[in-house]
């Protein structure tokens, strides 16, 4: 029942017939046309669904694995603690539909806009694309990309792409998109604005540029030590000439979804109560923030008898008392939703900086980083935060690293693909976790793919080396 509210939630959204999109799949599709249903979307119609899905799903998936994962919080009532490092076969079944899913509908919305001549449509589409197909490729490594999406053509089972390929056409499609966008257009046929910019002018496509560009470093830090694209020379290319290729310059212009939760914009948990039961802060949260004396620990965590209390993570037996659980307030409406923060811009700065990759001051970046976290979520940045040696830039990338890790909160996969792309911040590994257990480097392929896929999934696995949660990608230490 849930699930089909939701689809009836995103039809109304949108505004058109989701049905739709989807028909073209089947051979029978003409024998099922309905006359009074639209035969035809405009390019506006899937764009406010497409970024409200993927927000709030981003969000779930950091509520519901990275949270727990990557020592945020425990989840103690089923596993007594266990559960941080432990990843189920099927974890990532829901990311590979759900993506898929909606890369569906933003080559639908991409097509559209390339039919009533849109480019700004275009544009805005190849931006979520690149965006999930960078997360898809992230979390699994090989995946379909030149064959994904193309029911319509009768291709029902495509074959896997590299690594590589699938991130060098990343890279590609976002330098498209930059070339594309035109700051004397708008989104006509969002008329109030979409979701994401409320893109009403030139202004609105100006921060839809910068998060392209933005988006272009995030995939690109990941490359720096990848042979065959050349990713340092490209990121000076784009930091050197701000005119070409703008980027976050402040919060105003970071992906955050502002979500009313007044339906159909709901709060991604539908009973918040199951954001707190039975969930700890730990320790490493708790006593980091309270080490730097910063304004987020009393956003992020909930006092337990007026005090702040974490426990640790990965306990082979339970602590005595209670411990703090997360702000519940997280988890209500008015919120944000992020895809990416200005935050992560800097502190992706801040590395590149560190590294000797780029001209600028590293300390400045950083601190432009933190002040922008805690100003994105609701803090006030005491004046002598820096002052304070445990806070302040300490030339180290992982002080930088660090702080980019809370900057991270409920963004999707973001800590997870860090950590296993730097192997910081170093996260306490508790009595609880068997010796030899590493955070999963991936997620296994979904078992339909062995029924449905069988020849293309066989031929990937060969290529990826196995179908483990140990297997590196190619951006791994």
């Amino acid at each position: 029942m849930r699930r089909l509210q939701e689809n009836i939630k995103n039809i109304l959204l949108g505004g058109i017939f989701m049905g739709s999109l989807f028909a073209a799949c089947t051979p029978f599709d003409e024998l099922n046309i309905d006359p009074t249903k639209l035969s035809e979307a405009n390019p506006g119609s899937f764009l406010d669904p497409l970024i409200y899905n993927v927000s709030k799903f981003g969000w779930n998936r950091y509520n519901n694995y990275t949270y727990e994962l990557m020592g945020n919080i425990i989840s103690y009532r089923d596993v007594n603690g266990l559960g941080w490092w432990f990843v189920k076969d099927s974890e990532g079944d829901g990311t590979w539909s759900t993506y898929y899913e909606w890369l569906t509908n933003a080559k639908a919305m991409e097509k559209e806009a390339v039919k009533l001549n849109e480019p700004n449509y275009r544009a805005v589409s190849k931006v979520m694309q690149c965006f999930m197909f960078d997360i898809l490729a992230s979390a699994f490594g090989d995946i379909p990309y030149h064959e994904a999406c193309r029911g319509d053509e009768q291709l029902f089972y495509p074959a896997f792409d590299s690594q590589e390929e699938v991130y060098r056409n990343i890279l590609q499609e976002l330098e498209a998109a930059n070339t594309l966008f035109d700051t004397e257009g708008n989104l006509r046929y969002n008329s109030t604005g979409d979701l994401l910019y409320k893109t009403i002018d030139g202004e609105g496509i100006l921060k839809w540029k910068k998060f392209c560009n933005s988006l272009h470093l995030r995939v690109l830090v990941k490359l720096l030590d990848v042979d065959g694209f050349d990713a340092e020379n490209k990121i000076k290319e784009i930091l050197d000439d701000p005119v070409t290729y703008p980027v976050f310059e402040s919060n105003d212009d970071g992906a955050l979804v502002e979500i009313s939760g007044v339906y159909p914009l709901e709060e991604p948990v539908v009973r918040g109560k199951g954001f707190t039961s039975y969930r700890a802060c730990t320790e490493f949260v708790v006593n980091t923030l309270k080490t730097w004396n910063d304004p987020r620990l009393p956003i992020f965590v909930a006092k337990e008898g007026g005090e702040y209390i974490g426990w640790p993570a990965g306990f082979s037996v339970q602590p005595g008392g209670k411990a703090s659980t997360p702000n519940k307030n997280m988890a209500l409406a008015p919120m944000k939703l992020t895809l990416m923060s200005y935050a992560e811009l800097e502190f992706i700065k801040a590395e590149l900086a560190q590294r000797n990759i780029i001209d600028t001051d590293a300390r400045v970046a950083y601190e432009n980083g933190v002040r922008a976290s805690v100003e994105q979520w609701g803090g006030e940045m005491p004046g002598d935060y820096f002052e304070n040696p445990d806070a302040a830039y300490d030339g180290t990338l992982e002080r930088i690293l660090l702080q980019k890790f809370f900057a991270l909160y409920f963004c999707d996969y973001q800590q997870w693909f860090e950590y296993n792309r730097t192997g910081l911040p170093h996260i306490p590994k508790g009595d609880g976790i068997p010796d030899g257990q590493e955070i999963p480097h991936r997620f296994k392929y979904p078992s339909i793919l062995q029924r449905t896929n069988m020849d293309n999934y066989q031929s990937a696995k060969t290529a990826m080396g196995g179908d483990e949660l140990s297997i590196k990608l190619i951006w791994q230490q």
